[in-house]
This record gives C-alpha cells, sequence and structure tokens, in this order.
C-alpha cells in the first residue's frame, strides 16, 4: 500500500464541553480529588475495494479531536491516495476524506489517547444552546416523544437538574438494552424507541434527547467507542466490536452534564452514576445527528456518523471493510 503519512503531536481542540466554568458547583459528581484516567493507542482501519476501472470511490473517516476529557497525540494515518482533513460543517469534530478513481483504498489511523473520566460542567454559547434545542431529523419535535415528556412528572427545582434526572429514570425504565436479529434499531429513531421499547445506544440516548428538547432542555449527541481492558498492563491488545455513544444535557447552573443510560441499563448498580458522570473507559471521535461534512457527500446529511462513509459513482455503497484495535499505554 503506497503511504501518505501524516504525523502531528496535538491535534487543534475542538471541545465537547465550553471550558467555562459553570456558574455554580455540579451535583451527583461521582469523584472526589483527582479524576481516573488512562491512556491507550488506537487503530482505526479501512478498506473498500474498486469494483472496475471507471468506478468513482469516495470515502469520509472520523478523526478524533482534543476534548475537555481527553487528549490526542502522535497523529499517524497511512493511505493509499492522497486526502484531505475537514471540520465538520454541521456537527463537532473533524473528517478525512480519500477519493480514486478504479482503484482499491485503504486508510489507517494510529492515535494515542490520555482519557479522564468527567462529570462535565463548563458553559455554552447561544449558538450552543440554540443547535441543543434544534431536532433533528430522527429526534422530531412535536410527535409522540414529546407529548410522553409532557406526562411524565417532575420536579420543578428552579433549574433542569431534577427535570432531566426524572427523563433519565423514565428512559431507564421504559428502555430495554437489546439487538434483535433483523430489527430496526441503532438508528436512533425517537419516535421508534418510544414504541418499541428497546434498542441500543442510539436509540437510548435520541429519546431522552427528545425528551429533554421537549421541554426546552438543551440535549447533545456524542458518538465514539467503548475501551476495554482499563486494569491490564501496558501494551495488551483487544479488538473493538463497534461504536459506542451518549447524550449531554445542559442545566442553567451546572452546564453540561453527561448521561449514558444504555450503559446504566447494562449495570444497574451504576444507574446514580451514569446521571451526570461518565467513566474512562472511552473514546469520543464525534459530536451531533445530521452530520454534514467537506466535500459533501452526493447523499447529503449523514443521521450518524462514526464508521467509514463511502459513495461509488454518486451513491452511497457498503462495501467498506472496517476494524479497529485499543493497545493500552
Amino acid at each position: 500500500m503506497k503511504k501518505v503519512t501524516l504525523f502531528l503531536a496535538l491535534l487543534g481542540t475542538i471541545a465537547a464541553c465550553n471550558t467555562t466554568p459553570a456558574t455554580s458547583p455540579i451535583t451527583n459528581v461521582a469523584f472526589d480529588g483527582e479524576l481516573p484516567q488512562r491512556s491507550f493507542r488506537f487503530d482505526y482501519k479501512a478498506d473498500l475495494a474498486a469494483e472496475s476501472a471507471d468506478e468513482e470511490l469516495r470515502l469520509w473517516l472520523p478523526l478524533p479531536s482534543d476534548t475537555d476529557d481527553q487528549q490526542i497525540g502522535e497523529l499517524t494515518i497511512e493511505a493509499s491516495h492522497a486526502y484531505k482533513i475537514e471540520d465538520l460543517v454541521e456537527g463537532t469534530g473533524r473528517s478525512l476524506y480519500i477519493e480514486s478513481t478504479g482503484e482499491d483504498i485503504s486508510v489507517a489511523i494510529h492515535f494515542d489517547v490520555t482519557r479522564h473520566a468527567t462529570a462535565g460542567g463548563g458553559s455554552a454559547s447561544a449558538s450552543e444552546i440554540a443547535i441543543g434545542l434544534t431536532s433533528a431529523e430522527m429526534i422530531p419535535l412535536g410527535g409522540k416523544v414529546s407529548a410522553m415528556s409532557a406526562s411524565i412528572a417532575v420536579n420543578e427545582d428552579g433549574n433542569h437538574m431534577g427535570v432531566a434526572k426524572a427523563l433519565y429514570d423514565h428512559t431507564l425504565e421504559r428502555m430495554q438494552y437489546a439487538k434483535p436479529a433483523n430489527g430496526d434499531w441503532g438508528r436512533g429513531d425517537a419516535e421508534w424507541a418510544c414504541d418499541s421499547r428497546h434498542g441500543n445506544c442510539t436509540d437510548f440516548h435520541s429519546y431522552f434527547m427528545g425528551l429533554a428538547q421537549a421541554r426546552e432542555i438543551p440535549a447533545r449527541f456524542v458518538m465514539g467507542f467503548p475501551i476495554s481492558g482499563g486494569g491490564e498492563a501496558a501494551g495488551s491488545t483487544d479488538k473493538v466490536g463497534g461504536y459506542h455513544c451518549w447524550a449531554y444535557f445542559y442545566d442553567t447552573q451546572e452546564g453540561w452534564r453527561p448521561v449514558d443510560i444504555s450503559e446504566a441499563d447494562k449495570h444497574p448498580e451504576m444507574a446514580q452514576f451514569f446521571f451526570g458522570n461518565l467513566d474512562e473507559n472511552r473514546l469520543e471521535m464525534i459530536g451531533g445527528r445530521d452530520i454534514l461534512l467537506a466535500p459533501e457527500p452526493a447523499a447529503g446529511r449523514l443521521n450518524l456518523f462514526i464508521y467509514p462513509y463511502a459513495e461509488s459513482n454518486g451513491f452511497p455503497t457498503s462495501r467498506t471493510t472496517k476494524s479497529f484495535q485499543r493497545t493500552n499505554l
């Protein structure tokens, strides 16, 4: 494979949370003193085979960024063709873009991560608040999720924490983590999740976001990967089977607070923790829904963007193969 290699000591910061301190101390913080953290190397590989000599192939992959909760270093990209790195036009993060005519495309991205546990916090700009209140195609306002939100009894405590906790508890009670064969789970369709009462992390958090936005609580969506083996020795490796996602809601006094409701469902003993706290066993890649990439795909906006997205002769193709691995540092 021809190599086109990029090395960066650190990426520019695209923070998941604004660094401005919250206006008052945050509550339900699970950490006392220094935040737990871990370091690992992550490998993201993708291959797209050409089927004819004149086939026009285009491929986009997400790239990690520094946030308040993680630092990225030693980024190396090996690619079969020249590529571009672009900020997302809409959404939070960056992407790598590569194209070819009639030739296979291969990309391998390697980078180091130091990831911290977090309880969130930090204020938001007016534009961030507006985005957090804007519905997505799969998280519409005014439908059955909004009606459900209005029916939930909440603790009106003068800020959003009590309301968000009631919505979190409702989601945890109503939804079950399940991925039946040939099911419609995994699309982050809030209305579908309301009816089906099951799904994966996208469905849990899309439903929660719809409930929150219906109550005029800003919310945002984050995609990344789960990172196993936190207690294993340096040098230990493990394949990462797939993505993970979580959400934030904005409280007027405590700032952006995280939730991971699907993990709370899988680990009931952690239900209190995952309201307002995240562990260090994760990697953040991209924020947002209805993602708009640069250059713009022929298909337009993407509902979700964490796996490689490819087009062949102007149409989406699922022929891309992918693999992910972490190595403890």
